[in-house]
């Protein structure tokens, strides 16, 4: 990978971690898994010393992202079963592991069966005609 194409993804995925535990939160995390130490993430992500392994070990060790990737990967495999769409069994394969911090990597190693599932429900549920039924009630806008 280049080095622009990583320092957007890892601007994208800070960004994203950012929203979740707040800037100080996550440079801590970070922190404590080696990465180089910033006030900011701005000025973090420009470090070519950050790694993605420093943000996949310190999501790892979070029980709160854990629990929270745990919980929403169980809803998506109902809704998968509900729906009859994509391989939730492969993603059901991945919350049995009896090592939790391990679902991350099952996630990141087999994102393609989340991301077909969420193309899927995207496809089924986000009809583009949706905006054009808003445009009937008061045209002029």
């Amino acid at each position: 990978m280049n080095n622009d194409k990583k320092i957007e993804s890892l601007r994208f995925l800070l960004a994203a971690a950012s929203q979740i535990y707040g800037e100080k939160k996550l440079l801590q995390m970070l922190n404590t898994q080696g990465a180089p130490q910033h006030e900011h993430i701005e000025l973090l992500v420009n470090d070519p010393g950050l790694r993605f392994t420093h943000l996949t070990m310190a999501l790892k060790e979070s029980d709160d992202f854990i629990s929270q990737l745990e919980n929403r990967l169980t809803e998506l495999c109902n809704i998968a079963d509900s729906l009859e769409i994509g391989k939730p069994e492969n993603i059901r394969k991945w919350l049995s592991d009896d090592c939790r911090p391990c679902i991350v990597e099952h996630i990141i190693q087999g994102y393609e069966d989340v991301y077909h599932i969420m193309i899927e429900l995207d496809n089924r549920l986000m009809w583009p005609g949706w905006p054009l039924i808003g445009k009937l009630h008061d045209p002029i806008e």
